[in-house]
């Protein structure tokens, strides 16, 4: 399913208007070469306003990635309760090298669509996150705070890759490598910290009630949220 299509059956985006992202990539470039962050929060502005269609339409862009890290959520969440999921064998992971038990759940959990790659990689780092600290697999080790720190880190990461991946050639307005480093290292602050502050209270209490399907609407939320609160910076 393409990353333009909801996840709930709602037909395809409308067309965008084909210049949508120039001036998020001009504010961009020019934050960039820099370093000014009001040229970031300009573009991060124009991204969810012109770029990407507001906050609902922004929003439906990420069905397919929020459906897969629902999906992780509750493979995560059905291990902790020492259960298998399938393709995944719980008595075969546990006490496996963490890599290895970590590129197993996501060739399993991981879409075959537009946005496989990207999810993929958020998947691993959100779970590399979440096992920090363990040389094994330990399903009796993942607590709440894991799991949402998984979560955390996921949508930030497929949040992270789309802007990049819609930047262009935005990152090539300087020669200096640490610049660009730089810039990456503080767009991908911007998005952490404004997911962290609007998924957090939507992960609170206790997580055992939490469904695939909840987390799945949870991460379409935030970022509606996220698109909302970057919509404002130019108000």
């Amino acid at each position: 399913m393409p990353g333009w299509v909801g996840t709930d059956g709602q037909p395809p985006i409308p067309e965008a208007p084909p210049q949508r992202f120039k001036d998020f990539r001009t504010n961009l470039g020019k934050f960039v070469a820099s370093g000014d962050r009001e040229y970031l929060r300009s573009a991060v502005s124009s991204y969810a306003g012109a770029a990407t269609g507001g906050s609902a339409i922004g929003a439906a862009r990420f069905g397919s990635m929020a459906g897969a890290g629902g999906a992780l959520f509750g493979a995560m969440a059905a291990f902790r309760e020492g259960q298998s999921i399938p393709g995944l064998d719980l008595a075969t992971l546990n006490g496996q090298d963490t890599d290895l038990a970590i590129s197993a759940i996501v060739e399993v959990l991981a879409t075959e669509d537009g946005d496989s790659d990207r999810v993929r990689v958020a998947m691993n780092e959100a779970l590399s996150e979440c096992l920090q600290g363990y040389d094994e697999f330990d399903f009796s080790s993942i607590t709440d705070e894991m799991l949402v720190q998984m979560m955390l880190v996921y949508v930030t990461n497929c949040v992270f890759s789309q802007v990049v991946l819609d930047s262009n050639d935005a990152f090539a307005k300087t020669n200096s490598a640490g610049q660009v480093e730089q810039a990456e290292k503080d767009l991908h602050s911007l998005v952490e910290s404004v997911t962290d502050k609007h998924m957090r209270p939507l992960l609170s209490g206790d997580l055992k009630s939490f469904t695939s399907v909840r987390v799945e609407q949870v991460q379409l939320l935030v970022i509606k949220e996220v698109w909302s609160e970057w919509e404002s910076y130019e108000q």
